[in-house]
């Protein structure tokens, strides 16, 4: 039944709204679950009957051996025509690899895999699947990448490829019942492949067979599933409503709860159809037991517009990171030792925790931190390496470091994170240095006419040529703001510090200026401090 008739603006706000209520009703970011239609769009793997269909006629030479197949298998088998077929194939395809000698090549590649009955089918369709790529400059690819970083919580598949590792090259992967079993898992920045993966071809659920065994020993998978339903929005994505895989996943979940929990559903869960025409609707799955589960339908061609609005309600923390956090916090409440990791600041920016070697664990602000270093705000506005937390540096360790810093402090970075007003030497340090001029005193701003009429080309490229690098920064201060190229001078801060260390900030009045001017004509754009 189709709830909703609208133009192209109403069904975008509906949309806007559906995600957004989701994620503010549940506190959390979605979970994508991915069907083959999600592998087909985005690296033209093949669909399930298709990739069947491929290696039916390699091994047979049949162009008809799928249709052969097929009219072997009774209609209603519980686990779908697919996984029959692939039984018939599987038994077909394994005796032509390692009786006929096209195949020889094949088994001489993969001797070891063999003798230990792996089966030649899986084998040659992982490596079909393997060399597969998805295209990285594509738009939606792009936003997809994106969404990893703050707006998705994980990713549950059906599919074999490596797809969603080439997407969310940091988030952590799971391959099969027995990984999601045996391993901590944390429910963020986790990609869960149920039914296996190409780089581990024995994993493959398959053949009947294969699905037979997964259900047996599903339960575990099952009450994951149960939680990330209950707990995060979902959204499917790749699959036919008819899809016999999800279709069975839910009728077992329908069996674990009442009807009235069931119905909860309804409001955390999406699923994208793929249709020429945009509409928002409600569909639901019945079930033997008499249950039924409703969920949010979505069709649409444009998966831009769903990406775009995932995005637009970012998580304040990097999920790589909280999954990071987690472990290590986990790792040292079960451990007599100490934690050589966790230390004290916000990590509300950190997006790579590879790039530093220890992290302050706060959230929110905390009165009386760690009080650092005036170099280490220098250091951070260059190489944005510290990941200090904005409310601790203009409300904690501003205040205190501005009293041994007459001369004032980087701060326009951390202040365009920062929605609260400001006061006393914070403030009165932004009112006192708001302009490149006011950096400079009496002496530095005669030097810098003279110098200014002596110097043809007044640019920072000209400048580092004529100074050099090791001396560029003493000049560099009396460039005018439209003068100077953001970029070109970042690049050339960067590698003079990299170049000499950190330290050599310490007792550089000149080099810290020029950092000063850089944070301002960078930062300060839609900062406006009035005067008490």
């Amino acid at each position: 039944m189709t709830l909703y008739v609208r133009g192209e603006l109403r069904y975008t706000m509906e949309l806007k709204l559906l995600i957004t209520k989701m994620i503010e009703q549940t506190g959390h970011q979605p979970f994508l679950f991915a069907g083959s239609g999600f592998s087909k769009r985005y690296m033209q793997a093949e669909k399930w009957d298709e990739l069947l269909k491929i290696f039916c006629e390699e091994f047979s030479g049949n162009p008809f051996q799928y249709n052969l197949y097929a009219n072997m298998v009774k209609e209603k088998d519980y686990y779908g025509k697919q996984p029959a077929i692939a039984s018939f194939l599987e038994k077909d395809y394994n005796k032509a690899v390692l009786t006929l000698e096209k195949y020889k090549e094949f088994r001489d590649n993969h001797e070891d895999e063999l003798k230990n009955n792996c089966s030649a089918l899986k084998l040659a369709i992982s490596e079909h699947l393997e060399t597969m790529q998805c295209d990285f400059q594509n738009e939606e690819i792009l936003l997809l990448r994106e969404l990893g970083k703050r707006s998705l919580s994980g990713i549950i598949t059906t599919n074999y490829d490596t797809l969603p590792e080439q997407l969310f090259q940091k988030f952590t992967t799971y391959i099969g019942q027995e990984e999601l079993l045996f391993s901590s898992i944390s429910g963020i920045g986790e990609i869960y492949k149920i039914h296996g993966s190409v780089t581990k071809p024995e994993s493959l659920i398959l053949t009947a067979e294969d699905y037979l065994e997964f259900e047996e020993k599903q339960s575990y998978l099952i009450a994951k599933l149960l939680t990330i339903f209950l707990e995060y929005p979902v959204i499917f994505i790749g699959y036919s409503l008819n899809d016999r895989n999800i279709r069975n996943i839910f009728e077992t979940i329908s069996n674990c709860l009442t009807q009235e929990k069931l119905d909860r559903l309804k409001e955390r869960l999406i699923f994208v159809e793929y249709s020429a025409q945009k509409d928002i609707s409600e569909f639901s799955m019945q079930f033997s037991n008499g249950n039924s589960i409703r969920m949010n339908k979505v069709s649409t061609m444009d998966f831009l517009e769903i990406y775009k609005e995932m995005k637009a309600t970012k998580s304040k923390y990097n999920p790589v990171i909280l999954r990071q956090l987690r472990k290590d916090i986990y790792d040292l409440a079960n451990s007599t030792k100490a934690s050589e990791r966790i230390v004290a600041t916000g990590f509300e920016n950190l997006d790579d925790i590879s790039k530093i070697k220890q992290f302050i664990l706060g959230v929110g602000v905390v009165k009386n931190g760690h009080l650092i270093k005036a170099e280490q705000l220098y250091e951070d506005i260059i190489l944005d390496n510290q990941y200090f937390n904005p409310e601790l540096v203009i409300e904690e360790y501003l205040p205190e470091l501005l009293k041994n810093n007459s001369g004032g402090l980087p701060m326009y970075k951390y202040l365009i994170h920062y929605q609260k007003e400001v006061f006393e030497r914070v403030k009165e340090n932004l009112l006192k240095h708001n302009t490149v001029d006011s950096f400079l005193n009496q002496q530095l701003r005669l030097a810098k006419i003279n110098y200014r009429k002596m110097t043809k080309e007044l640019t920072v490229k000209s400048i580092i040529e004529s100074e050099t690098k090791e001396n560029a920064y003493k000049k560099l201060i009396f460039l005018e703001p439209e003068e100077i190229q953001l970029e070109e001078l970042q690049s050339y801060l960067q590698d003079y510090i990299k170049e000499h260390t950190p330290s050599c900030l310490k007792n550089n009045s000149e080099l810290k200026r020029l950092i000063r001017i850089y944070d301002l004509l960078k930062y300060k754009t839609d900062i406006q401090i009035e005067n008490a």
